[in-house]
């Protein structure tokens, strides 16, 4: 037993001095999505702030990162160098799914652990691995708070669905389903978009034949915005419910070239508000204090609800700290109120999926407004 364990308390010291712990974050910094380089900034805000209150047991976070471009081998490439190289002492990074998924073996292999940053594939943190957790709404769970958005809208009997042939939305439609069958809600129509579709007459016609009371968009930004174009080019109405994806509702609607086009659009969200709501003005505060200059999005917020909880169970691991005594400590996190999720995160050790519920938003006017889990009509919420 004893030869067993020496190994692994030998590894758990590395990225730890008495003055700093070394976080490795990854994701991209350049290629097509490097506009999601944003996302660091809400988890690094975190880090800074705690090192400016004299940080966790006198030691500074110290976070190094990596560009993984969204792309797999570049992914694997990263993570290899934060761990053998950088030597750190977690992990915190993630945005693409499929790249954070390819580097899953990895962090097992070497017994690091890793907080995933914004992906969302289920699979990435089940089965339950010891060193992989999440604290953003995984797809199944995010296709379980559109269901039960869906049940509480008046009148809706018969939905279509509108998705990607792809691992993405699979898993996301297997969450929605089973809620809606049981509610004796009807599928009526599925179609079916390919990622980088820049017309969607096909799909919009032959779901506006069907006669939906509601419409499911699972599709990416902007496919999203090609559809909900061409939805109210063709004179399919609404409702349409999107996933968490569909959260930069500003950008939706300039894609989509119109604010008619977004008008009757709900999507979910694992944030309790957007920029601009009172819920989330101390994290624009907090952003804005390390980050003067730059403009805050909802981006800027997903990997806050991460870095918080790493805080915490840094500091419920005490000053003797171990990959060990951190993934224990992780383990006992409960109800725990994450800056701006909208979520409270739990995890076990059975279970490494922290946040398993969302809210829904919508435009007010021009204002993104998180109207809670249930049904509001804009008409409704703009008379509040």
């Amino acid at each position: 037993m004893l030869a067993c364990a020496l190994p692994f308390a030998a590894k758990a010291e590395t990225g730890v001095t008495k003055d700093t712990i070394r976080i490795g974050m990854f994701g991209p910094i350049t290629g097509s999505y490097a506009a999601h380089r944003v996302v660091y900034d809400g988890a690094e805000a975190v880090y800074k702030d705690v090192n400016a209150h004299g940080g966790i047991y006198g030691r500074k976070i110290e976070a190094v990162f990596e560009d993984d471009g969204c792309d797999i081998s570049k992914g694997r490439g990263a993570v290899k160098r934060l761990i053998s190289q950088e030597n750190v002492f977690l992990l915190h990074g993630g945005v693409c799914s499929p790249s954070t998924f390819a580097v899953r073996s990895e962090v097992i292999d070497e017994q690091v652990p890793l907080m995933v940053l914004a992906s969302t594939m289920d699979k990435i943190t089940a089965p339950v691995s010891p060193y992989v957790f999440t604290t953003t709404l995984t797809g199944s769970h995010s296709g379980e708070t559109m269901a039960a958005f869906i049940k509480t809208v008046p009148n809706v009997h018969k939905v279509a669905l509108v998705s990607h042939p792809d691992d993405w939305s699979v898993v996301q439609v297997q969450g929605l389903e089973p809620v809606l069958k049981a509610a004796g809600i009807a599928m009526v129509a599925k179609v079916s978009e390919e990622r980088g579709a820049a017309d969607a007459t096909t799909q919009v016609l032959s779901i506006k034949e069907a006669k939906p009371d509601l419409t499911v968009v699972m599709l990416y930004p902007a496919e999203m915005a090609v559809f909900l174009r061409d939805a109210r080019k063709y004179g399919l109405a609404g409702p349409f419910v999107t996933p968490v994806v569909g959260m930069d509702m500003h950008e939706i609607q300039q894609r989509a070239g119109s604010r008619e086009a977004v008008a009757d659009v709900y999507t979910a969200s694992f944030l309790s508000g957007a920029p601009g709501d009172p819920a989330v003005q101390p994290y624009v505060d907090l952003l804005k204090t390390y980050y003067p200059n730059d403009s805050v999005q909802a981006l800027d917020f997903y990997g806050m609800s991460g870095a918080y909880t790493i805080v915490e169970a840094l500091r419920r691991a005490g000053p003797n700290l171990t990959r060990e005594t951190f993934i224990k400590a992780l383990d006992t996190i409960k109800d725990f109120r994450a800056g701006p999720s909208a979520c409270t995160i739990t995890l076990t050790a059975q279970n490494h999926q922290g946040c398993s519920s969302g809210t829904i938003w919508t435009l007010v006017g021009d204002t993104i407004t998180n109207i809670g889990p249930s049904w509001k009509s804009v008409k409704e919420e703009s008379s509040r």
